[in-house]
């Protein structure tokens, strides 16, 4: 006959003490696990469906930022399935634990000129204004000499006066500053758009964008942050910001910067340029002009070129800033599997020989049989004898 074998994937909670142990740095902190059906009544001849299965608690968090989202005190599984011989715990396999980061969007902000401050800043004032620290902050060029990189030498002699950042020396930049409670860990590098008034009566919108570099244009899609190496002495989480009103994608003017702008699949579906470089005339690419940086995970917009910088000199706020952020996750994830013959009986008082094992929630414990994360599933598992089913159970860290 033939074999079904599944794997589930749910999210665990850690419990209070799962929670206290991880702080001290507890190690190899959960050893087994255990596989629970107290949400099943035998005697009722149906499983549970999906949204079914009763939670854990609820999801929402502190507004404090000093609490995290675990199970309450005193969880414990009433009824739970025989792994083997009478016991109900399993160890966890080795190699089956791992640490996993990624990021979640948290979606597009538009936030208005009071939620953000403009701030100019000379570079030359460097008795009057504390703020003139931040062109070291923003690895911008501190002195004339460090100019000549920008302005005397090209890439090919180890500068960037025919590139598209000729225009990041400047003596006098903007900084536009997003308040932290608007975004997440980091803005997302591919969807920043910055709108501010000129004292002339004109308006420039900036974007930012990466590098148009050789490999696979899809995987611009899913980064958040520039990923050159030629322009890696500004990072980490950065990107660079180009306006139509300063020059328009390989100076095309039936090209925009805002083609794209927060759209799925910006670069390789929905025709968001990436800015160039360099110069090529072979492959027709003319070397961009990108008018400032955004630091990503700083939430500040640097302004340097010099016509929009004297142009918006004296203004108090920008007109509107519209963002993509996410913030990061680091998820434990543990593997636990229930092999055929193991996890076929219940100590639930409504289970008899014969009943198929409705399984709907897992424990993972340490070695002296603290539970230590505990997670519900979406609906009853039911468990054969000659089924193998693998648990991939997620915690937050």
């Amino acid at each position: 006959m033939g074999f079904n074998n599944t794997t589930t994937t749910l999210t665990a909670k850690f419990t209070p003490i799962g929670r206290e142990r991880l702080i001290q740095n507890a190690s190899n902190l959960i050893t087994q696990f255990a596989l629970g059906d107290s949400d099943a009544n035998y005697y009722c001849t149906l499983d549970l469906g999906l949204g079914e299965i009763p939670s854990m608690g609820g999801d929402l968090t502190s507004t404090s930022g000093l609490t995290s989202n675990t199970v309450t005190t005193n969880v414990v599984m009433n009824n739970k399935l025989y792994a083997k011989n009478g016991s109900f715990f399993k160890n966890v396999e080795s190699g089956s634990n791992r640490l996993v980061q990624s990021f979640e969007s948290l979606g597009q902000s538009t936030v208005l000129g009071n939620l953000t401050s403009v701030d100019v800043i000379s570079r030359s004032a460097t008795t009057t204004d504390p703020l003139v620290n931040l062109y070291r902050s923003f690895k911008l060029p501190i002195t004339s000499s460090d100019d000549l990189a920008y302005t005397n030498k090209t890439l090919s002699q180890g500068g960037w006066s025919d590139t598209a950042l000729a225009s990041i020396a400047s003596d006098k930049i903007v900084v536009v500053s997003i308040l932290n409670e608007s975004y997440g860990d980091m803005l997302d590098g591919k969807e920043v758009n910055f709108s501010v008034s000129g004292t002339t009566g004109g308006t420039y919108n900036l974007y930012s964008t990466f590098q148009n570099k050789q490999g696979n244009i899809a995987l611009d899609d899913s980064r958040l942050t520039e990923t050159s190496s030629q322009t890696a002495k500004f990072a980490p989480n950065y990107a660079f910001l180009f306006s139509d009103q300063i020059k328009r994608p390989n100076g095309d003017v039936s090209k925009s910067w805002a083609t794209g702008f927060g759209t799925i699949k910006p670069f390789s579906a929905n025709g968001k340029s990436r800015y160039n470089l360099t110069t090529n005339n072979t492959l027709g690419l003319s070397a961009d002009t990108a008018v400032g940086i955004v630091f990503l995970d700083k939430g500040l917009i640097v302004i340097t070129d010099s016509t929009i910088v004297n142009d918006v000199t004296g203004t108090t706020s920008a007109d509107t800033v519209t963002f993509g952020s996410a913030s990061s996750i680091v998820n434990q994830e543990f593997t636990c599997i229930a092999s055929r013959g193991q996890f076929t009986r219940s100590n639930n008082p409504t289970y008899v020989d014969g009943d198929t094992p409705r399984i709907s929630e897992v424990g993972l414990y340490d070695s002296n049989g603290n539970m230590i994360a505990y997670g519900k599933t979406d609906a009853h598992i039911p468990k054969t004898a000659n089924e193998l089913k693998a648990f991939s159970v997620r915690i937050n860290v």
